[in-house]
């Protein structure tokens, strides 16, 4: 079992993550005493995390609406995709001049890894793969504070629809992630960074088609989207 060093830390990273997992449904709504009693702490700590959540937009408040979690927009998208490839572009760029044979064998051995789960169309083990050797380049930049904010915007992501649903796709991000390995290889700063913008932009393009189809099955069920 994880240990946090604090009552607010505990309900804060558990809340979010089961957000992030979709045991915790967007639009759904919250209390503080509810979630007190769930957690099993006072509400100081809760109101404290909740507030955290708020900033970070995992959870939206308004009155006589109290707490709702909050519905992943098409804007939403598009802006976490605008900061990522900034950010992991530059970070791919930066381990461009850092990156070792070791580190290209490693990398290439994580692509063969992900062409088994494509041959056995496991699109949750490639997304899995996929998100390694991202994450793994992005560590290569020695920049701490950019590795940090990094990650906290792909975990973010997490929350966005499945993002693989076809052998197509997946054949179609192993042909990227082989174009970016080969300028890699090359140290090619330039092309890689230019690669990883144009992956991103694939990217934001499939999440925002299944953010449409998830919101327009969410407005069948409830009529509206709450929190939207």
């Amino acid at each position: 079992m994880k240990k946090y060093r604090t009552k607010k830390e505990k309900v804060y990273y558990e809340l979010r993550d089961e957000i992030v997992q979709g045991s915790v449904a967007p639009g759904s709504r919250l209390t503080i005493t509810s979630l007190a009693e769930k957690f099993e702490v006072s509400e100081i700590p809760v109101r404290e995390a909740v507030q955290q959540l708020v900033q970070e937009r995992y959870l939206v408040t308004a009155p006589h609406m109290g707490i709702t979690v909050s519905i992943i927009s098409d804007e939403d998208v598009c802006k976490t995709f605008e900061i990522r490839a900034a950010l992991e572009s530059l970070a791919a760029r930066l381990s461009t001049r850092r990156v070792t044979e070791k580190d290209i064998g490693e990398l290439y051995r994580m692509i063969d890894d992900s062409r088994q789960y494509r041959e056995s169309a496991d699109f949750y083990a490639y997304w899995l793969c996929n998100q390694a050797f991202h994450s793994y380049i992005y560590r290569l930049c020695g920049n701490e504070r950019l590795i940090g904010i990094i990650s906290d915007l792909m975990h973010y992501s997490h929350r966005y629809p499945q993002y693989y649903t076809s052998v197509e796709q997946i054949d179609g991000s192993i042909r990227r992630h082989l174009e970016i390995m080969q300028a890699l290889s090359d140290r090619d700063e330039k092309l890689v960074e230019d690669l990883i913008r144009i992956h991103m932009i694939y990217g934001c393009r499939t999440v925002r088609q299944r953010v449409r189809e998830a919101n327009e099955r969410l407005k069948r069920e409830s009529g509206r989207l709450p929190g939207a």
